[in-house]
């Protein structure tokens, strides 16, 4: 991403962009940022524009597009050509290749991808003609910066506790978190401090994220605390049953999770492994060291037959999870 800012800062543009990740709203914010340095809008505001031409999906015609890329621009520097979600990084496409290597100095060609193999020929073409920019997901550290620079840029101050209260609610998703500030920025106009009372006041926290701090009240044997966190959840109108189905998910990946990371793997790679986000591994990560690995499974048990016998009407789904939750957090004798 530096490369790109340094690219837009010296005025030293290449003539191709290839722009791919696990971070949906970098690739799109560096996407739109190359545009706007070369026509002064983004594309969303571009439609009828002859200086820009947008090709979507896996029928863009090469010939096609390459009529486009060697137009020469109407009364500007360059032409802007967008093509996104093309499929041919993910597999040899030799005719793209061919034009990539062609691109004029007239041109500024991007490609948004989802799947890229290094080893394709379009790859190699855009690594040797411009410049290729992979968008990682952010780290904690990484989001809890962005967040402040991003309220500063916004002329307003956060605290540290409402930049924790975004995260608690949005995750690690850039995109969730960037929506959930412009309600913040409407409830708390004038004010020049964003507070955590703020955020609490708009945000919706994911039970998704109440289930895993109940599972870490019954890990450590804090029997109060989770049943007050369910309380809660119940108080939102979220569903006995849902909340069971997650403690359920939450406990086969900390099953699951466990002995590879005894293995020594990382997070990314379990990650790939279990085709689960980084963020929600290292989250599983941290919580399965209070588990054994027999605790887990009997847990795992647990819930299942507690959601069968609320199913069968043996007992309220209420029930279910407060039964589950009493006998997990009761304190070892």
């Amino acid at each position: 991403m530096y490369v790109i800012k340094d690219d837009i800062k010296n005025k030293s543009l290449k003539k191709v962009y290839l722009l791919y990740g696990d971070e949906p709203y970098l690739v799109i914010y560096f996407r739109d940022l190359l545009v706007e340095a070369v026509l002064g809008k983004r594309p969303t505001d571009l439609s009828g524009d002859m200086n820009f031409s947008r090709f979507v999906g896996t029928a863009v015609d090469v010939k096609k597009m390459e009529g486009s890329v060697g137009t020469m621009p109407f009364f500007a520097e360059k032409r802007v050509i967008l093509a996104e979600g093309t499929g041919w990084f993910s597999k040899t496409n030799e005719e793209a290749a061919a034009m990539i290597k062609s691109i004029p100095d007239s041109s500024l060609v991007i490609f948004v991808e989802k799947e890229v193999d290094k080893r394709t020929a379009t790859y190699k073409a855009v690594e040797k003609c411009g410049h290729v920019a992979f968008f990682a997901e952010q780290q904690l550290e990484e989001i809890q910066k962005w967040i402040v620079a991003k309220v500063n840029a916004h002329h307003q101050k956060i605290t540290n506790g409402a930049v924790d209260a975004l995260i608690k609610c949005a995750g690690l998703n850039m995109t969730a978190i960037s929506t959930e500030l412009e309600k913040v920025y409407a409830y708390c106009d004038g004010k020049e401090f964003i507070g955590r009372e703020d955020v609490e006041a708009l945000c919706h926290v994911k039970a998704e994220d109440r289930v895993f701090d109940m599972i870490q009240y019954m890990a450590t044997k804090k029997r109060e605390e989770a049943l007050k966190l369910y309380y809660d959840l119940l108080e939102l109108r979220e569903s006995p049953t849902g909340i069971l189905s997650l403690i359920e998910r939450q406990f086969r990946i900390l099953i699951a999770v466990k002995p590879l990371a005894a293995k020594g793997m990382n997070k990314r790679a379990i990650a790939e492994e279990l085709d689960l986000k980084p963020f929600v591994v290292d989250k599983a990560m941290y919580q399965a060291r209070f588990f054994s690995q027999e605790d887990l499974i009997e847990a795992l048990k647990d819930t299942a037959e507690y959601d069968r016998q609320s199913k069968f009407g043996e007992i309220s789904d209420r029930m279910a999870v407060e039964l589950l939750l009493i006998k997990y957090s009761e304190a070892d004798e």
